[in-house]
């Protein structure tokens, strides 16, 4: 079954809140862009690293000068995909590049991400049980990493 929604419902938010690492640090997501000779790219973005700002909003931060990072300087929209209550979510976002902050422990490029739409699938005979997941190799410092991410997102 799927369905459309234009925002985050209180269960994403909470997804999204960038609390509560520790339980979501499995986690990977797809963040999807289009190159500049047009052809799909892919790359993968923790849950450290976007916040839900509110409903209708996401910031990002990625590691700067990626290809991913120019790609959406040049359209201005990226999907993010994820899988989250056994659901798949299709994020599509229209962006704008945030100024970099002054003494940023963590220099990162970052972007506020308008959502556009939340296409929902899920099947009523089975659940979706995960989606890409990894292990950290330094969890304590990656967690950390993420946290002071998030704390500077929210500026």
């Amino acid at each position: 079954m799927t369905s459309i929604i234009t925002e985050l419902n209180p269960e994403l938010m909470q997804w999204f809140n960038g609390q509560h690492l520790q339980h979501k640090k499995h986690e990977a997501m797809q963040l999807l862009t289009v190159s500049e000779d047009a052809w799909p790219h892919q790359a993968m973005i923790s849950v450290g690293e976007l916040v839900a700002i509110s409903p209708t909003v996401l910031r990002l931060a990625l590691w700067s000068g990626t290809q991913t990072s120019q790609n959406m300087e040049r359209t201005g929209k990226a999907t993010l995909v994820a899988i989250v209550d056994h659901q798949l979510l299709t994020i599509r976002l229209a962006l704008r590049a945030l100024p970099p902050l002054p003494g940023s422990v963590h220099p990162r490029d970052r972007y506020e991400g308008e959502i556009r739409s939340i296409r929902v699938d899920h099947a009523p005979y089975a659940d979706i049980t995960s989606g890409i997941t990894f292990q950290l190799k330094d969890e304590p410092g990656t967690l950390k990493r993420w946290e002071e991410t998030i704390a500077e997102l929210r500026l």
